[in-house]
Parts: structure tokens; sequence; C-alpha cells
């Protein structure tokens, strides 16, 4: 008997369901790449509400030469992304009940607030590459104000569906590496960040992968050794390893306990610490005052 053929054709007989389960997840993976492919190259600009500014720096920490070339750098990466990016510095209180007073602001936390000021400007400015409420972009609003330096991202439609909060984190470290030092470069490394993080449509995730090609590995292997062990033993009937119609795999497996990780929101309140930066204020999805879903994060100093 050719033990080889019978034993492939047993095993592909009873993981028939498996490879028809991978052969889906497969063509899912193909039409998502697609997807993404048509989503990402020849899309025109939409949106003709916004204004064409990109760089707001009322603060005044930026030369005119600097800030013609970020709008440059911009308009480059939103060329890229199909996404629009806007960059707004301020100097001026944004907690405590006498800064609530003054600005009207629905909080007297500088988190909340700084998210609040993010999001109405883009909003009312109507923002976003394909469609001027809840459109594409992402914005960066740095506040200068003394004792109160820090920086909130405001990000929405693509940007806010495709940015986890730990992505977040990492582009506004960029800023906090560089402010101190050269307002210019952290915002410049900001647009880069930015531009990095979300210009990876069309290539494959690695949880895909592992779906995909796991497993297929871990059958092929399998069916190997299978083929092998039955050309050592001739005298072994090809059904000896299958039981109750299905084959029979002895396995052993290390036990582990359950770990439960669980994820809490820190409401830092008004305190800001001294030292490093502290993440709060929207790091989650959201609604603006104008009813916009918004996602974003902050640091402060």
């Amino acid at each position: 008997m050719d033990y080889a053929k019978e034993t492939r054709r047993q095993y592909l007989k009873y993981f028939r369901v498996w490879f028809m389960i991978l052969g889906a997840a497969l063509l899912l993976f193909l039409a998502e790449i697609g997807w993404r492919g048509l989503a990402g190259g020849s899309k025109e600009r939409t949106n003709l509400e916004a204004p064409a500014e990109r760089v707001y720096d009322d603060a005044d920490v930026l030369t005119e030469e600097e800030e013609q070339l970020l709008r440059e750098q911009i308009a480059k990466a939103e060329a890229k992304l199909k996404m629009d990016i806007v960059i707004v510095t301020i100097n001026q209180s944004v907690e405590g009940a006498e800064a609530r007073e003054q600005y009207g602001y629905d909080s007297g936390i500088w988190e909340y607030n700084m998210r609040d000021l993010a999001d109405d400007f883009w909003d009312e400015r109507r923002y976003g590459y394909n469609k001027g409420y809840e459109g594409d972009g992402v914005l960066l609003l740095h506040n200068w104000y003394p004792g109160q330096n820090g920086e909130h991202m405001s990000t929405s439609g693509k940007a806010e569906r495709e940015l986890s909060s730990s992505e977040i984190d990492e582009i506004l470290n960029v800023v906090d590496r560089y402010y101190d030092s050269d307002p210019y470069k952290a915002y410049s490394r900001f647009v880069e960040k930015v531009e990095s993080m979300l210009s990876h449509n069309g290539t494959a995730p690695l949880p895909w992968l592992l779906v995909i090609v796991g497993p297929v590995v871990v059958a092929f292997i399998y069916m190997l050794c299978s083929m092998s062990h039955f050309k050592a033993k001739d005298t072994t009937p090809v059904n000896a390893y299958v039981m109750g119609g299905k084959p029979v795999i002895n396995s052993q497996s290390d036990q582990f306990l359950r770990k439960n990780v669980s994820h809490h929101h820190i409401d830092t309140g008004s305190s800001g610490g001294s030292g490093g930066h502290s993440s709060g204020g929207g790091g989650g999805h959201h609604s603006s005052h104008s009813g916009a879903s918004h996602g974003g994060g902050s640091h402060r100093h």
C-alpha cells in the first residue's frame, strides 16, 4: 500500500473544514488589502470649506520661515495620506476657576479644556480632507502658558479610527522630546510621525499573517511528520491512528494561569507633576461641542 498517498488522503479529508476556513480568511485578507489600496491612492480632496492655512502660531514660537517650511511639509504629507494636518500654538491659561470664568470653559481641568479647544478649532473651521465635519485628519494644539505647557492631539475620521491611544502617545512623545529646545523640530517630527503611522495602507497586519500562515505551517509540518511515521512502520495499518473516524493527535501542553490585565483611565485633574508628562483628557472616543466624533490624547509637561 502507498502509505504516503493514503496519509495525504486521510488528512485532507479530516482537515478539509480547516482548509475551507483558511481559504475564507485568505479571501477576506486579500479583499481588505484591495480595499485599502483603492482607498489610499487616487482619492482627491472633496472638502472645499476649510481654510488653506495649516499652521497657526498664536504663541509666536516659530519664525516666518519655519512656519512656511511646516506648511510645505504638511502639504506633502496631506497629499500622501489624504488627510488634513493642522498645528496650533497658544499661550493662555486653561485650568482653574479663574480661567474657566474668563474663557467660558466647561471645566477647570487642563486636559479637558485642551481637548475641547482642539476639537472646537477643528470643527469650527470645518477641517477634514474628505468633508468639513468629522472629516479625515489630525490637529496638534500646543499650549505654551507658563506652568501649563503641554499639547493635545485631536483625531477625526479615518485618523480617529486607525490611531490607538498608544500610537497617539508615541506621536506626542516626539513633540515632548524637542519642544523646549527647538519648537520647529518638534512640530516637523510630529508631521513625520503622523505620516509614518498612517501611511501603511495595503500592508499585511501581523494578526492576519499569524491567522493565515501559522495554521498552514503547523498543518504542513504535522502532515510531513505523519508521513514519515507511516513509512517507518509498513506493517501498521493506516487507520490504526484513527479512532471514531477522526485522527488522534496526542499532545502535551504547558499549563498557564489566566492573566487578566485591566486598563484604567487615570484622571490627572489639574495636578501636573514636576517632570515627564501625564496622559489624559481625551484618550478615547468622545463627542465635541458640535456633536462631532473625535479621538485623541494629551501630554502635559
